[in-house]
């Protein structure tokens, strides 16, 4: 099996749909060089700092215990056009999409509900976890019934071999974003994010290498979140990120796919456009990453820059333009794994 950046180069290499542009790698990498030398895209910087329940009084163990709940629910918010969106009320803002999850979990948390603990959310009845995820709309979390199993599913895991406490699983990986990845993809299936191209396996591994990014960013790289070899995760492929991408002309897809795109046709996890729209986007990060460093060493910039900034920043940018990427179709998918 092929890790996700040897992954990508595979897909990208043999795709038949969807083309990285050199023009476009180029000008994101320019762009986002000067960002950085203007002192921006640092880890604070980031919109998901936003959401982090850093002022609710929980220890280093329950803040680790909130990023693994997160992210394992971390999965398909997207919502057809015309319907309602889920959403969140938080801090006086409506959140929509993933932010209204994590809104959802936060509010718990100050309701007095211990949510962040595998002990608490694995003996949840239906109706609790319909409570805690309510919406201000008429619309739930897409997917409703498989986040109710995949919260069974880790609770179980962690409370049977881990001690009720995803720490356990850290402290397995050494300090090493890869190894992490490793085990939590082993360990649990629902973060198993694995497609076949052309006879050969290839791992996406979303949902996991966000998690190790998520934890290096709480706790701004240093105690658990010390990772060793954090530049060594690619971005996390989804389907908002390649929409940044093909907004700013980093990816050209084939006139066939370009037309199911735009009349919102829903593929199936692993088809094979899906496949190279996900393997594509992050070779493209990785080549956008290798520029960049090229750029910002010529400048004499000695800022640091991995692929999970690059993923930060387009996520980023793309929630807060939000409107202007409307007309940039995006692939949809209905599935678990991102």
């Amino acid at each position: 099996m092929l890790w996700p950046r040897e992954g990508g180069r595979f897909i990208s290499e043999r795709a038949k749909n969807v083309q990285v542009v050199p023009e476009g790698v180029e000008k994101v990498a320019v762009m986002l060089s000067e960002s950085v030398k203007e002192g921006k895209m640092n880890l604070k910087e980031f919109l998901q700092n936003d959401v982090l329940p850093v002022d609710k009084g929980l220890t280093e163990e329950q803040l680790l215990n909130w990023t693994f709940l997160v992210d394992t629910l971390n999965f398909n918010f997207w919502t057809p056009d015309g319907e309602p969106k889920y959403t969140v009320r938080d801090k006086g803002r409506k959140r929509t999409g993933y932010m209204a999850m994590v809104a959802a979990i936060n509010r718990a948390i100050d309701e007095g509900k211990k949510i962040y603990d595998p002990n608490y959310y694995s003996k949840l009845t239906l109706d609790d976890i319909k409570h805690i995820f309510r919406s201000e709309t008429k619309s739930s979390m897409p997917l409703f019934d498989e986040r109710v199993r995949v919260l069974g599913e880790v609770g179980k895991k962690l409370n049977e071999e881990y001690e009720g406490t995803f720490l356990n699983v850290l402290k397995k990986a050494d300090c090493s974003a890869l190894k992490l990845v490793d085990i939590v993809t082993s360990e649990f299936e629902c973060f198993r994010d694995v497609a076949k191209y052309e006879g050969q396996e290839v791992a996406m591994f979303k949902r996991a290498q966000i998690l190790a990014s998520d934890i290096w960013v709480l706790f701004k790289g240093e105690g658990l979140g010390a990772f060793t070899d954090i530049d060594k995760l690619t971005i996390f492929a989804d389907y908002r990120v390649p929409q940044a991408m093909a907004h700013f002309g980093v990816l050209k897809y084939s006139p066939s796919l370009e037309e199911k795109l735009k009349k919102q046709h829903i593929f199936q996890s692993g088809e094979q456009e899906e496949v190279e729209i996900r393997g594509c986007s992050i070779h493209a990060a990785e080549l956008i990453v290798e520029r960049m460093k090229d750029l910002l060493s010529q400048s004499g910039c000695s800022a640091s820059i991995n692929s999970a900034k690059v993923d930060f920043f387009l996520w980023d940018y793309r929630l807060t333009n939000a409107a202007a990427l409307e007309s940039v179709p995006y692939h949809r998918v209905r599935c678990i794994y991102y």
